[in-house]
């Protein structure tokens, strides 16, 4: 769409229905940055278990062969890489849907109340050197920068034990390490959105309830 078809769309609905839908933009986008929090706390559990349970292993008295070691070393590793990869994942999903609701907001908002969410207000005086003034980060690019860094430091720690144990000449080895490709894979190939022009084609099903 074109911003004059987008403001043509909306712009011929009655004041009351601009409203509602500046209203559901709105509540949509507030929702969507409660479950971006929401999520990564969740998936903080889960890294933390992982990177836990590879140094409980590391310096586990009980798996006394070296090769026991490094396959369950190995197997931690690629359990964090696979959580911190679908946290980066979510991480731009949640960012990608954020801004759409951002977007609809600010070209709905004009004739609703004004340009209140697009209007910044800012100091002259802040300035990053300034440590005790304010400054214009975004927690959701830092948290995604930072989700991309554990995923490479996961990748490097999987690397190294495998390096480290020689464990890639191993079967259970080799058959983990195709198993978190593969789980990459999947998760790059089919946790997408679809977002281009389609036609869905759905079964209503009507439900009738009755007290016998």
């Amino acid at each position: 769409m074109t911003n004059e078809e987008y403001r043509k769309a909306f712009g011929e609905l009655p004041k009351e229905a601009k409203e509602l839908a500046f209203r559901t933009a709105l509540d949509s986008l507030n929702r969507e940055i409660d479950l971006y929090w929401k999520r990564a706390t969740y998936f903080w559990a889960f890294i933390a278990f992982s990177l836990v349970g590879y140094v409980t292993l590391l310096t586990s008295p009980n798996l006394q062969s070296s090769s026991q070691r490094g396959e369950a070393l190995l197997a931690a590793s690629c359990l964090g890489v696979v959580f911190s990869t679908a946290w980066y994942f979510i991480n731009r999903s949640s960012k990608f849907w954020q801004r759409n609701w951002e977007k609809h907001v600010e070209l709905l908002e004009d004739d609703i109340i004004g340009p209140l969410h697009k209007t910044f207000m800012s100091s002259h005086g802040d300035s990053f050197w300034r440590f005790w003034t304010p400054y214009h980060f975004s927690g959701a690019k830092i948290n995604q920068i930072l989700s991309l860094f554990v995923v490479l430091l996961f990748l490097l720690i999987a690397a190294a034990t495998a390096w480290e144990y020689f464990c890639v000449s191993r079967v259970f080895s080799i058959a983990i390490i195709a198993l978190t490709l593969g789980a990459l894979s999947v998760l790059f190939l089919f946790g997408r959105s679809v977002t281009g022009t389609r036609e869905d084609s759905i079964r209503a099903t009507e439900r009738t309830t009755k007290v016998v």
